[in-house]
């Protein structure tokens, strides 16, 4: 009896196992083949979606290099070739300053010329230019857009408020922020353009070269006569009267308190 039990229950172990394997074979098998098929043809398409869009962006930038190169760089060039030309105008007109001279005949109509050629540059590259660098090449174009003013009533000027010393100093390279606006474009011009391999964000070149990034981009913790050079002599135009009379206040301070020492 127990024999015929065993043998029963082995029976019975052994159709479960075949119902098993068949269950496998026909139905389970299927479905997971399947599964793993459908897995590995998403797998397969989220792989071709992303190489796809790399391949796109790859496309893209190397048509944005090419129009950097073929489009944007000439213009950049003619824009630097204009702002350049007039910074050297600024250099003389600086030693005119310390040297008591009046302004030269052909100066003002020489800005004008410059200034048409920078607004005519500016006009084909600001779409190009990110923010940080589009605001700079506008700060450097309101330099050349500012008439120039009498150079020897400037020098009488910083002498009667801060005497001698602070025409000097008005004067002086170390005080040249016009110089510093070149230097950070150059710097920008060199990243925009791939020359240059600094992971240096624009706004940290601006902070590096001592601007800040604002509405109206402006120099950081300036001195006396710097604070003159930007709003009398640089950007004297965009600046209110208050503006110019509170520079000038500080003028006054700075070296009085100096010549007291």
């Amino acid at each position: 009896m127990l024999e015929t039990i065993k043998f029963l229950n082995l029976g019975e172990w052994a159709i479960s196992v075949v119902a098993a394997i068949a269950i496998w074979k026909w139905i389970l098998k299927g479905l997971a083949e399947k599964w793993f098929q459908n897995r590995l043809d998403l797998q397969k398409q989220e792989v071709n979606t992303a190489l796809q869009i790399q391949k796109d962006l790859t496309l893209q930038q190397a048509e944005f290099e090419k129009v950097k190169l073929e489009r944007v760089l000439p213009i950049l060039e003619q824009f630097n070739g204009a702002i350049s030309e007039h910074k050297m105008m600024y250099n003389t007109y600086v030693s005119l300053i310390i040297n008591k001279g009046g302004i030269l005949p052909d100066f003002e109509s020489q800005r004008l010329k410059l200034d048409g050629e920078v607004i005519e540059s500016l006009a084909s590259i600001a779409i190009y230019l990110p923010p940080e660098f589009r605001g700079l090449v506008y700060q450097l174009r309101k330099a050349v857009s500012c008439s120039w003013k009498d150079p020897l009533q400037i020098y009488y000027l910083l002498l009667d408020k801060g005497g001698i010393k602070c025409v000097v100093d008005v004067c002086a390279p170390s005080n040249d922020l016009y110089s510093d606006l070149m230097d950070c474009f150059y710097d920008m011009c060199n990243k925009y353009l791939g020359i240059s391999n600094h992971e240096q964000s624009y706004a940290s070149l601006l902070k590096y070269h001592g601007f800040i990034d604002s509405e109206f981009l402006e120099p950081t913790n300036l001195n006396a006569a710097q604070n003159f050079v930007w709003k009398y002599i640089l950007f004297h135009e965009y600046v209110s009267i208050n503006e110019r009379a509170e520079v000038l206040e500080l003028i006054e301070q700075e070296y009085e308190a100096e010549s007291a020492v």
